[in-house]
């Protein structure tokens, strides 16, 4: 009787024994070694070396490629060795011609604060008491002279700075935004405020805040940190500001982001002028304008006097 194994076909052939070719990765390990590269071995160990015509070529391939690099790297050093003098000549230049424009802007200078004390002493002398009185009022509303008074200051200065580890981008949510300081000299205007200075650069009815780059600007005058808003006005004015809109978004922002805000009272401070307007029109204005919350920030549009859009977590650019 015949087994059934013995009766079915063999699928390989042969003898009926099944067969099977060798793993690729198997054979990889058991071979690492490319053929030739056991071939060129095998030859290295018997003693074989290049000699005659093809050993003297190699060497000369050699010997004209390592001299061309070598003269590449002396062109190249005595190219720079050749233009340092010429870099260093107009870097002096440009210092030199730095420090002559300094020099002339503080001449400029401290002859237009001639002109402009002669100008005061002929007003003096032909206008008289009564007028000068309210020139001397109309600029100080105007931010054309200096003021002296009780008020506030308010300090905001930036948050830790955390980096994204997934994209690499630096959260900026707990940085002073030009929006943010808009923010609270309208908030300072509407509380009563009749002069107002950012890090000493008093703002008038032309005055912009302005964000270039990670840099802002006050009247195109930068400002760093920490930012000091001070205000003259109301006994009150520091109390109204933290209770207000304006106080309680920095109060938030500082609980929420880390910003540095900081309002405190101060007395007897004083605000110096800011610089000459550059007037574009102008009507006689019968009666007099008010003293009192007559400036404006422009790029904010929020006159003094005039409560801003009420406060909301979306102000401040976030």
């Amino acid at each position: 009787m015949t087994s059934p194994a013995a009766s079915s076909p063999d699928p390989d052939g042969g003898s009926g024994k099944r067969t099977y070719a060798p793993d690729f990765l198997t054979a990889l390990f058991q071979n690492p070694l490319d053929p030739g590269y056991a071939d060129a071995a095998a030859r290295r160990a018997e003693g074989y070396r290049r000699t005659g015509a093809r050993k003297r070529a190699t060497n000369a391939i050699a010997v004209v490629t390592l001299s061309a690099i070598g003269f590449l790297l002396v062109v190249g050093y005595q190219q720079t060795v050749a233009d340092e003098p010429g870099r260093t000549k107009a870097r002096d230049t440009l210092i030199g011609q730095v420090e002559s424009r300094r020099e002339h802007t503080e001449t400029l200078q401290a002859r237009a604060d001639l002109l402009a004390d002669q100008v005061a002493e002929l007003r003096r002398r032909e206008l008289g008491g009564a007028a000068v009185a309210r020139i001397g009022d109309l600029e100080a509303a105007t931010g054309l002279a200096p003021v002296r008074g009780s008020g506030a200051k308010i300090v905001l200065a930036d948050g830790p700075t955390s980096v994204d580890a997934v994209t690499g981008q630096r959260r900026t949510d707990g940085q002073v935004k030009d929006t943010d300081l808009q923010l609270a000299a309208n908030a300072l205007w509407s509380a009563g405020a009749e002069a107002i200075a950012i890090n000493g650069q008093r703002l008038t009815a032309t005055s912009t805040i302005r964000q270039a780059g990670e840099a802002i600007l006050v009247d195109t005058r930068p400002v760093t940190m920490p930012y000091q808003v001070v205000a003259i006005g109301p006994d009150d004015l520091a109390d109204d500001f933290r209770n207000g809109y304006a106080g309680k978004f920095f109060a938030t922002l500082s609980t929420r982001y880390g910003m540095s805000f900081e309002t405190s009272k101060v007395g007897n401070v004083t605000l110096d002028a800011a610089p000459q307007l550059k007037l574009r029109s102008a009507s006689p204005s019968t009666p007099a304008p008010a003293l009192s919350g007559a400036s404006s920030v422009a790029g904010s549009g929020a006159p003094s006097g005039s409560p801003s859009s009420a406060g909301s977590p979306s102000e401040g650019g976030r």
